[in-house]
Parts: structure tokens; sequence; C-alpha cells
């Protein structure tokens, strides 16, 4: 008995030292197993990475794009303040150019008309000219007389005790009695053409302008009025038409003191048309009619300009 004991005893033992043998075999065969590698990405999977990094950076680059736009639009919004300020301010400037310009030449008008000498009347004229004056009172008075007793209660009949005698007739008017409307007078035409330009109605004023040349062709403001129809029409860049109108000035009014300044502005169309030899001569013309203006200074500089513009 004791000897199967002990045979079971060491069968026990081996068997154990046997298992715990393989236990330990097993893990250092697992420790010796290299850890697994992950399978590369595939092409599908690859492809929907980039399309989002893209995505992402698109998006990106639309926002920085908006942030610039949106700064551009307030900076061209903050110039265009800017803008219009000064063009108010320029067009309440040219409004006092206006009115400053038309009040020195109708001082000028004015100057020119109290400096003008009266006309010396021959003896014989004079006593034709008192002749036909007297005439002339003669004959109203007797119209004014026959106007009166038209229109006076007329009174028939003689005259007995004091008190007259016979028929009373109602008074009648006569065509004369009707006021006629007043008419407009060439200064209050031409004030009124000119009032258009100052608030810068620039079309109905060089209609109004043509108006009052046409109806005054010689009056005391005509030569003022063709002046202002040319700036209308420059006003405008309409250059060819300011041209011609200033070709009137010169050329119909030659002791206009506009006549200057008119061959510059026609110089400066020409300018502006890209007509520089036109430019060039209408300047020289100028620099030999008025030296030492300030026309021909201006003319001066133009000319300088049209030189860098040939050069080129």
């Amino acid at each position: 008995m004791q000897r199967k004991f002990l045979s079971f005893l060491v069968a026990a033992v081996l068997a154990t030292g046997l298992s715990a043998a393989g236990v330990a075999a097993e893990k250092v065969e697992a420790g010796k197993k290299k850890p697994a590698i992950p399978a590369p990405p595939t092409l599908a999977e690859r492809v929907e990475r980039l399309e989002r990094l893209i995505n992402s950076q698109g998006l990106v680059d639309i926002l920085l794009r908006l942030e610039n736009l949106q700064k551009d639009i307030q900076n061209i919004q903050g110039e265009s303040e800017v803008q219009m300020h000064k063009l108010d301010e320029i067009r309440k400037r040219q409004r006092e150019l206006y009115i400053d310009i038309d009040r020195r030449l109708l001082q000028l008008e004015r100057k020119q008309t109290s400096r003008a000498p009266a006309p010396v009347t021959p003896p014989a004229a004079a006593a034709s000219a008192t002749s036909a004056a007297t005439a002339a009172t003669a004959a109203g008075t007797a119209a004014a007389a026959g106007s009166g007793a038209g229109n006076a209660a007329r009174v028939t009949g003689t005259v007995t005790g004091g008190k007259p005698t016979g028929s009373v007739r109602t008074a009648v008017p006569s065509r004369n009695d009707v006021v006629a409307p007043k008419q407009e007078t060439e200064q209050e035409a031409y004030q009124k053409a000119f009032n258009l330009l100052r608030e810068l109605r620039y079309d109905k004023a060089g209609l109004a302008f043509r108006a009052f040349i046409e109806k005054y062709p010689d009056g005391r403001y005509a030569h003022i009025a063709q002046y202002w129809l040319a700036e209308a029409s420059y006003a405008q860049r309409d250059f060819k038409t300011a041209i011609a109108d200033y070709q009137k000035l010169i050329e119909q009014y030659p002791g206009s003191p506009k006549r200057a300044e008119a061959m510059l502005k026609i110089a400066y169309s020409y300018y502006e048309l890209k007509n520089y030899a036109q430019a060039q001569a209408m300047l020289e013309k100028l620099l030999a009619d008025y030296p030492n203006t300030t026309e021909a200074g201006q003319a001066q500089n133009l000319l300088q300009k049209i030189k860098i513009n040939n050069a080129s």
C-alpha cells in the first residue's frame, strides 16, 4: 500500500511540474510573438480624407475673402462720402463764382455805359428835333384831351343861370383804358436765365440764354449771355457745342471783357477732345492777343501739358 501511495504521489508531482513547465513555455512563446501591424487605408478612405481637407480649406478661404470684401466695401463707402462732400463744396463754390462773375460783369457794363460820350447834335438837327418834339407834345396833348373828353361824362346843352340844361351822357371807356400786361425787360430776361444757370440747371439755362440772345442780339447783356451759354455747354462736357458758342462770342463781340477767357476755354475744349493741334493754335493766339494776363498764365500751363502729351 505504501508503495502504491508513493508511486501515486510521485506521478502527481511529475504531472504538476509538466503542466507548470508547459504554461511557462506558452508564456515565453507568447512574449516572443510580434504586435499586429494595422492594414493600410484603402483608396476610398484616402480620397474621402483628402476631400474633407479640401472642403475645410475652401471654407476658410471663403471666409477670409468675405472679410476682405467687407473691409473694401467699408473703405469705398467712406471714400464715397468724402467725395460727395467735396462735390457739394465744389457746387456751392461754383454757384458763388457764377454770382461773383456776373456781378463784376454788370459793374463793368455800367462803367462802360457811364463813360460813353454823349452824341453831339448839330444845330440844324437840334432845331428840327426841337420842332418835332414840340409837335409830338402838342399831338399828345390833343390826344389826351380827346381821350379825356371821350372818357368823361359828356354834357350837352346850354348853361342858364349857372345851371346846365340839356342831357347828360354816360362815359364809355375807350380801348386805350385797357391796361396791357407788363412786358419782361432785358435785364429781367437775363436774370431769369442766369438764375437757372446758378441752380446748375444747364439744359434750361442754355435754352433761356439762346432765347435771350435771339430777342436781344444787340442788347447790353448779349455778350455776357453768349458767354454763359457757352459755359452751360462746357459744364455738361458738350465741348463741340461749347467751342461754337465761345467762337460766336469772339467773332460777334470783339470788345467783350470775356473774350480772352473764351479763347482759353476753346483751347481747353480742344484739349479734352484730344485735338492738341487746334488747342495749341488757340493758345498761341491767346498769348499774342492778351499777354501778361491771368488767362495767358493758364495758357502757358496748358501748353506744357500739350508738349508732354505730344512727346509721349
